[in-house]
This record gives structure tokens, C-alpha cells and sequence, in this order.
């Protein structure tokens, strides 16, 4: 590594970073973040000579929005569903605000009709948690039970075809597809439907904190993030307005 040399410095490694490897190799912002990283990590812990990192600092990401389907676009969306087990698997995503992996590692025992709620065992970082079972998807769970009869190994939920449990990939093909016959945008993934939920909950006037345990977050401010997308600037009168009226 280069880097190791004593003799180079900030202005060497800026002029790497910057000129080098952003204008002449014209990389991304996040390509030269992770460059920038390894240099810091070699400095701070390989070498132990910590160098003032606002010498060389991080790009700051765009902080974009997640996309969310409109309750038109949903509802297109699920007629399209043609397939009884993925329209159930895709309406319960976006019923219960689930992510891909979560869905696909559901066990029959996670489903608590008793207290009408989800429990999810396998969520990022390990976490566990419950989230809301909707009454529609228990009524679709227990139809797909006697259209499918499935056999469940390890007693997963869903199943392909041969039995065994569905995997991330196959129900991002299976999306895309009804995506496509549905005409909408291909902006929106599978993730989106987790999105909208979130979304949703906002708009509904449901407490942060509440739909961060739902989501299951580890930070609140990932869920702040939904309050900049919701739909609820109608509920907000302008002060120009409110100093018009009291004028007349």
C-alpha cells in the first residue's frame, strides 16, 4: 500500500482523491468515499498516525425520497396479481410494512391471529419484532391454506413450486412482471410497498415512534424520513390564509 509512505501527506492524498480518482477516472461520490475510508482506517489503526479527517472529508450523499404508490396504483397493482400466493405475499408486505427478506422467512408459527399481529424473526440486524397482521391478509392466508395445501418444510409459509421456501429473488421477478402489466413506473420496487405503509401510518396521524417499532428501525430518524414524504400539507392552513380571514 502507497500509503504507507511517511513522506506522503494531505495534499497528496486530497489530490488523489479529488483529482485523480474523481476527475481523471471520474468515479461516484460513494467510489471515493470507500477510498477515502481505507486511507483513514490505514492511518487511524494500521499506522496509528490519525490525520485531521476534515482535511479530507466525506462527500455528503443526496438524500432522496422513497418512492410510494398512490392507493390507485396499489390497487391496480394487486388486481394484477394474477398468482393467489404472491398477490397474498405482496399485499401482506405492504399490509404488515415488511421487507423482502422478512416475507420470505415468514414460519407459520410467526402468525399470531389470536392478537392479530406478525412476528418477525429475522429482520435486519437480527432484530425481532412484531408488526400488524391485517384482517385481510389472515382472510387471504387461510384461503391460500385451502387453494395450495402446502407442505411446509421447517414450516415456512410460502413455497415455490417444488416446495421448497420462496426465495428474495423469485418474488422480485414475480413483482417486476406484475409491475409491468399493471403500467407502473418502474421506479418503484419491492421495497416501495414497505414505503408506502410507512407512509401511510404518518398520514394517519400514527405516532413516530410507533411506526419505528413497527418498521422495525434502529434509529428514529430513518423514520423521519416519511414524515417529509407524507401527504399531510393539506391539514396545514397558511398563515397568509389564517391573516386574511381575521382581516375580513
Amino acid at each position: 500500500i502507497k500509503f504507507i509512505n511517511n513522506e506522503i501527506g494531505i495534499i497528496e492524498i486530497r489530490s488523489f482523491l479529488l483529482k485523480y480518482l474523481k476527475e481523471k477516472k471520474g468515479l461516484s461520490q460513494r467510489s471515493v468515499n470507500y477510498y477515502n475510508s481505507i486511507i483513514r482506517f490505514i492511518y487511524d489503526v494500521v499506522l496509528d498516525k490519525p490525520i485531521n479527517q476534515k482535511q479530507i472529508p466525506m462527500y455528503k450523499g443526496k438524500r432522496r425520497l422513497p418512492k410510494i404508490l398512490s392507493e390507485e396504483e396499489l390497487n391496480v397493482f394487486f388486481n394484477a396479481c394474477e398468482n393467489y400466493e404472491y398477490k397474498t405475499i405482496f399485499m401482506m408486505i405492504y399490509g404488515s410494512g415488511l421487507r423482502i427478506s422478512e416475507a420470505t422467512n415468514l414460519r407459520v408459527e410467526d402468525i399470531d391471529s389470536k392478537n392479530m399481529r406478525l412476528f418477525i424473526r429475522n429482520g435486519k440486524g437480527e432484530r425481532e419484532r412484531y408488526t400488524v397482521l391485517p384482517k385481510a391478509s389472515l382472510e387471504m392466508l387461510r384461503k391460500y391454506y385451502k387453494i395450495y395445501k402446502p407442505k411446509h418444510p421447517e414450516r415456512y409459509l410460502f413455497l415455490n413450486e417444488s416446495g421448497r421456501p420462496l426465495t428474495v429473488e423469485r418474488l422480485r421477478v414475480f413483482f417486476r412482471k406484475y409491475r409491468k402489466k399493471a403500467g407502473i413506473s418502474e421506479d418503484f420496487i419491492v421495497h416501495s410497498l414497505r414505503h408506502s405503509f410507512a407512509t401511510k401510518l404518518v398520514e394517519e396521524g400514527v405516532p413516530l415512534v410507533q411506526v419505528k417499532e413497527l418498521l422495525g428501525h434502529s434509529c428514529i430518524r430513518s423514520t423521519m424520513t416519511y414524515v417529509h414524504v407524507a401527504n399531510n400539507n393539506q391539514k396545514v392552513k397558511s398563515p397568509l390564509d389564517i391573516l386574511i380571514e381575521g382581516e375580513k
